[in-house]
């Protein structure tokens, strides 16, 4: 099974030129070569790095969380409407 192919622009039937020159974004002229690889999937698995920052993230609104437990729904939303009505103020 083939996974690369190279090819002169002169060679290429005209639709896949034009495709060639869609995904370029750019015309190709007869004397340059054309080349093709096709390559499975790279299975990449996650960084360290990432995972560090999901917990930290994670503890992170754990602990916003907690600072609100017993407040009810509503007195969150009056808490979040007056800040953004004080915001809004400061613009004008």
């Amino acid at each position: 099974m083939q996974n690369v192919s190279i090819k002169k622009a002169s060679e290429l039937s005209q639709a896949v030129k034009s495709a060639v020159e869609q995904l370029l974004g750019r015309s190709i002229a007869p004397d340059e070569e054309i080349s093709v690889a096709a390559v499975p999937p790279q299975r990449v698995p996650p960084s360290e790095g990432r995972e560090a920052v999901a917990r930290n993230l994670e503890a992170f609104l754990n602990r916003r969380a907690d600072k609100v437990t017993g407040v009810s729904e509503e007195q969150i939303e009056a808490a979040i409407n007056e800040a953004l009505d004080d915001v809004r103020h400061d613009r004008v």
